[in-house]
């Protein structure tokens, strides 16, 4: 086997890694230092797999340290709120029942998951009109509608 055809084959499989970590709405800088990381495991680990069986193995591996970024940031995420909780002027029993979460309980499901997955999970659009089998535009019109009822929700409860 010759070295420039199999360095040429990491070279373009390093590409796709990337486009496809991006694809998995990674930032690029991260997607980037994944498919490093994950170079720099196969250098460690000393392998000289056959073309066949290297692409798999790096996918594998690339995923892995996709799911280990995603708890690390989740978990970073989860500290934050904890320590913000626990300094707030607000008691943490008393979170529950704010204005807002007054508000998000008094509307249906179908509004609440919007809310979620826009808002909590960050979901685009366009992933949350995939998630539903709807246009964007109809997403767009009923966040509108939803994000307008909490607001007169909460108007109505402050008073």
């Amino acid at each position: 086997m010759k070295i420039d055809y199999y360095e040429q084959l990491l070279i373009d499989i390093s590409y796709e890694l990337t486009g496809f970590l991006i694809n998995k709405k990674i930032q690029k800088q991260d997607a980037e230092d994944i498919v490093q990381d994950v170079f720099v495991k196969l250098i460690q680990t000393d392998l000289v797999l056959p073309p066949n069986k290297l692409r798999p193995w790096l996918y594998r591996v690339a995923l892995s340290k996709f799911y280990d970024l995603y708890r690390r940031q989740k978990r970073y995420r989860d500290i934050l709120l904890a320590q913000y909780t626990q300094y707030s002027d607000i008691a943490p029993d008393m979170i529950k029942h704010t204005v807002l979460q007054q508000a998000l309980d008094e509307l249906d499901d179908y509004q609440k998951s919007l809310v979620l997955l826009y808002y909590d999970d960050r979901k685009r659009i366009r992933e949350i009109a995939t998630i539903y089998d709807v246009s964007e535009s109809k997403i767009k019109v009923d966040l509108y509608r939803t994000r307008q009822q909490l607001k007169h929700r909460m108007e109505r409860e402050q008073t």
